[in-house]
């Protein structure tokens, strides 16, 4: 009996236990002399106190998740009034050349971005005052739309000579988001930058591309 009591280890109780889960269904009373230790004090405590605290920790854990999740809805809530209010004061706009003095006031002073460029490839049929024309002098330029996809907002970091020709400023751009503009083509670009890390590459762009959408739709008839 000693012999084959030694050649039972750890990792077969426990495979027996778990193939037979109404062991202790029949055996109750081995449950109340069980002791295993605290996960963190180290110090034996019984099975019960150690499900209570198991459910506590699980307890915890959802209440970070649900807490986590309110406050993703409640700045999604900020950021579709945003978002609205830029739609309606682009609408509200009777000529072009207002629909682009709105995109920039908006973005400074309702997004708070900190630079904000419009640029275009294509000739507009008028010259509107803010709205960059780029052509392809520059092969950072030309890079720079062979890049960018209809309904694709790119953001993160770009190289110097990229944000010295969107921004045309000395102080360097922590994160960049670059709006393509146009349906089924680019034709330019809405460009924001920060000296922070606002616009990282995980950035969700949802509301980006909404706005881009917008933007395309009140200027494509320039082009």
């Amino acid at each position: 009996m000693s012999s084959l009591l030694n050649d039972i280890h750890a990792e077969d109780v426990a495979n027996y236990l778990n193939r037979n889960r109404e062991f202790f269904h029949v055996f109750p009373n081995l449950l109340n002399e069980l002791s295993i230790p605290h996960p963190k004090s180290g110090q034996e405590v019984s099975l019960l106190e150690r499900q209570v605290f198991q459910l506590r920790e699980q307890r915890d854990s959802l209440q970070v998740e649900v807490d986590t999740l309110k406050d993703i809805a409640g700045e999604n809530g900020v950021l579709l009034h945003k978002v609205y209010d830029f739609s309606y004061a682009l609408m509200a706009t009777e000529t072009e050349q207002a629909a682009v003095d709105e995109v920039y006031r908006v973005m400074h002073e309702l997004f708070e971005v900190e630079e904000v460029t419009m640029i275009s490839w294509d000739v507009p049929k008028q010259i509107v005052n803010g709205l960059h024309q780029l052509g392809f002098s520059q092969a950072w330029s030309n890079s720079l739309k062979e890049t960018l996809l209809p309904n694709k907002p790119v953001c993160g970091l770009l190289e110097d000579t990229w944000q010295r020709g969107l921004f045309h400023t000395d102080q360097p751009m922590q994160s960049v988001c670059v709006i393509p503009l146009g349906r089924d083509r680019v034709w330019g670009a809405l460009a924001l930058g920060a000296t922070t890390d606002r616009f990282s590459p995980d950035l969700g762009t949802y509301f980006l591309k909404v706005m881009g959408q917008m933007v395309t739709a009140r200027l494509q008839r320039l082009f």
